[in-house]
C-alpha cells in the first residue's frame, strides 16, 4: 500500500518543507544570538591626538576616489557590491540572508516537485 510521501515529488516537497523550517530556526537563532555592533562596518580607524576612531567602509571616499582614478568605475562599482556581499553574512543580516536562502531553496524544491508530478503523456 503506497504511504503519504511514496512519491518522489512528494518527497521532494517534505524536503523543501523541511529545509524551510531548518533555516528559519536557524535565522531565528542567529537574529537571537546577534548583537549588531557598530563595530561590524569599520574599515579601519584614524588616530587623532592619541585616540582611535572607526572609520566605516562607507566613509572612505578619498579612498573610493583613488581607487576610481586608478580602476574607474568598474571598479569602484565592484568594490561596494564586495562590500555590500560581505555585509550580508554579519550579525542581523545573516539571520534575513539565511531566512531568504532557505525561502528560495523550498520555492526551488516545490517547482521541481511540480514539474516532476506532471505526466508527460498527458
Amino acid at each position: 500500500m503506497p504511504g503519504k510521501f511514496s512519491t518522489p515529488h512528494s518527497r521532494l516537497r517534505l524536503a523543501g518543507v523541511i529545509v524551510l523550517l531548518v533555516g528559519l530556526l536557524a535565522a531565528l537563532c542567529v537574529h537571537i544570538s546577534a548583537a549588531d555592533s557598530p563595530d561590524t562596518n569599520v574599515g579601519g580607524y584614524r588616530i587623532v591626538n592619541g585616540h582611535a576612531y572607526a572609520v566605516p567602509f562607507d566613509s572612505s571616499s578619498g579612498e573610493e576616489q583613488q581607487l576610481e582614478r586608478l580602476g574607474g568605475k568598474a571598479a569602484v562599482w565592484t568594490y561596494r557590491f564586495d562590500r555590500w556581499l560581505a555585509s550580508l553574512w554579519h550579525g542581523e543580516r545573516l539571520a534575513c540572508t539565511l531566512a531568504a536562502l532557505s525561502a528560495i531553496i523550498m520555492l526551488a524544491c516545490f517547482h521541481v516537485a511540480g514539474l516532476m508530478a506532471v505526466d508527460p503523456d498527458a
